[in-house]
């Protein structure tokens, strides 16, 4: 594979030798070592190539190009979405492929130099794309209190730590990047009051749905933020952590009570973690969000499933399937509002203003549960209620309308793709001509499971 020195050079992939793989299981243990560092050594010089790639897949994908940028202009809402389609990678992978790539970039340009030797190791194929990023995150950019001549240093060691010459020993990007935070952190003890603000602009909490149905919630927590969240858990469970020993009759009992619960200690962590939220939006002066009262959770139920006590449910923006049983108690015991099935529609609620209501976004909201475009994967707190047909004057009515993120939105007003509702019920979307030729519409699905029962 050819050098790149940067996204102007010419890119030529030549083809790689891969080893066989046939017969592994006879393999004695130093040759099934060497089959994957030479496997590994292949990815590398793949993934040095494809860093470039993503750097300048995302320059020509600048949020300044607006939908004119070559992510919208392929349908994504972001250069990770393009590359995650490309390859096939998780969206933090391509995430380190555009850092790596855009830091290889930089350091030709002569505009990064205490990372050279971050860069050619991740062209020479000794640093994974992962292990770079790792650095170029970790250690940050030269300030008055830090120096080029100090970020190199520690860039020099850590690609040391982190390359494939140390084989079997060679340090994960996850430890690479403690490391290199910490040394950071080190070099920044001059100014905590900017290493506290940039903490606390690192702080981060998102979730997402599993495809078992499970949600991830992952969250990056300031020293303050975990003082307080951290701290109320361990107190919660400190019966089960080692904690001090209790006088006070109740407190035995319920130390007893906790020692003698079945949940894990994750499971009961989380488990506590949701009756102090539910606990704080239940308070008589809770704060409201966009204007409303929480709980903004909703319960998706077929009315007749209600009616006979059997069936199922679904919780708003959620796709795993609960009990009618759980979903009575919790439209009895937290005000949850329950939203209404008649077959596979909502109560249509048409009305003739310009907007769609109230009510009627509510119902939209449940009938397509999130942005309806297929790919995308905002839920449904993040739509807006997209008329398909222009307003008339008497069409803001369910049948005609659509809920859609608005980055898709923008797409439909901006580059040319259209939505049709058919005679049958289905919705479908047309992409823009490409080279003067029609595209191929496509089904769009609502991905709320209760629109497709019987």
């Amino acid at each position: 594979m050819a050098r790149i020195s940067s996204v102007s050079d010419t890119i030529i992939v030549l083809p790689i030798v891969l080893p066989s793989v046939a017969g592994v299981g006879d393999l004695a243990d130093v040759q099934l070592l060497a089959l994957q560092s030479e496997l590994g050594a292949a990815r590398r010089r793949v993934d040095a190539s494809s860093a470039v790639i993503a750097c300048e897949i995302a320059r020509r994908s600048d949020r300044a190009l607006g939908q004119q940028g070559l992510a919208a202009r392929t349908g994504q809402s972001s250069p990770e979405k393009v590359i995650q389609k490309l390859t096939g990678v998780s969206f933090s992978d391509a995430r380190a492929m555009i850092t790596a790539g855009t830091a290889l970039d930089s350091v030709r340009s002569g505009n990064a130099g205490w990372l050279m030797s971050v860069a050619d190791a991740v062209t020479d194929g000794e640093l994974s794309v992962a292990g770079a990023a790792a650095i170029i995150s970790g250690l940050g950019e030269p300030s008055a209190a830090v120096s080029c001549t100090e970020l190199r240093d520690i860039a020099t060691v850590l690609v040391s730590r982190a390359g494939a010459s140390t084989g079997i020993g060679a340090a994960a990007p996850e430890d690479i990047a403690k490391v290199a935070r910490l040394s950071r952190a080190r070099l920044d003890t001059g100014s905590v009051a900017d290493l506290e603000a940039h903490r606390l602009s690192q702080r981060t909490l998102k979730w997402h749905q599993n495809p078992d149905g499970m949600t991830r919630l992952t969250a990056l927590l300031d020293p303050e933020s975990a003082a307080i969240i951290v701290g109320a858990l361990t107190t919660a469970l400190s019966p089960r952590r080692g904690g001090p020993r209790f006088i006070d009759p109740a407190d035995v009992q319920r130390a007893k009570s906790m020692l003698d619960d079945p949940r894990s200690n994750n499971q009961l962590a989380l488990d506590t973690l949701v009756d102090i939220v539910q606990l704080a939006t239940r308070a008589a002066d809770a704060p409201t969000v966009f204007g409303q009262k929480s709980p903004a959770v909703r319960v998706h139920v077929q009315a007749d499933a209600l009616d006979t006590g059997t069936g199922l449910a679904y919780f708003e923006g959620q796709t795993a399937p609960v009990s009618i049983q759980t979903a009575e108690r919790h439209i009895c015991l937290t005000g949850m509002l329950p939203i209404l099935f008649h077959g596979n529609t909502a109560i249509d609620v048409g009305r003739t203003q310009r907007l769609h209501s109230t009510r009627q976004r509510t119902a939209l909201t449940a009938q397509w549960n999130g942005c309806a475009w297929d790919e995308c994967d905002k839920p449904a707190q993040f739509v807006e209620a997209h008329h398909i047909d222009a307003f008339n004057g008497t069409n803001t009515t369910l049948a005609n309308g659509i809920t859609l993120c608005r980055f898709h939105h923008m797409q439909l007003h901006t580059n040319g793709w259209t939505i049709h509702a058919r005679s049958n019920g289905t919705y479908w979307l047309t992409p823009p001509t490409h080279n003067g030729a029609a595209q191929d519409p496509t089904q769009m699905h609502s991905k709320n499971p209760l629109r497709n029962t019987g």
